[in-house]
């Protein structure tokens, strides 16, 4: 299963032009597709998501990793002439809520939002690394 994830990760990364300090964001959206995709373990035909929770995945809601987005800025957060969105990477999904995982470009912040206008055929134009330093971690396939 490690090197499934690792596999497709890396394969999400390069396609995204992002470098390999977004390794900890792909591994985590990896897995979450994965838990949408029906697998031969389980006899049924159904996803692990559906078996733990019992509902079908919503795959409507799925977007490419890497992508640009415009996230909506709240109201409460901007001034009268300030932009309304903010130009951000799609990173994943959020963890405990209806939502996704955002760098902002300009800053390098994660911002969680529902709230984007996906542009999913847009990508950096190469390799770049996170800003979070604690991503910064070497990752070797054989420790999997």
């Amino acid at each position: 299963m490690n090197r499934t994830l690792v596999e497709c990760a890396r394969c999400m990364m390069e396609h995204a032009g992002l470098g390999k300090s977004y390794w900890g964001e792909a591994v985590m959206t990896a897995m979450f597709l994965r838990n949408r995709c029906p697998t031969r373990a389980i006899h049924q035909d159904k996803s692990p998501y559906q078996v733990w929770t019992m509902k079908k995945p919503i795959l409507a809601n799925l977007k490419v990793f890497g992508c640009h987005a415009y996230v909506q800025v709240p109201q409460d957060k901007r001034a009268k002439f300030d932009s309304k969105s903010s130009l951000c990477r799609f990173l994943g999904y959020a963890e405990h809520q209806k939502s996704y995982r955002f760098e902002e470009v300009s800053t390098g912040a994660i911002k969680i939002s529902r709230d984007a206008t996906f542009m999913e055929d847009k990508f950096d134009e190469g390799p770049r690394n996170y800003n979070d330093e604690s991503s910064a971690v070497e990752f070797d396939d054989q420790d999997c």
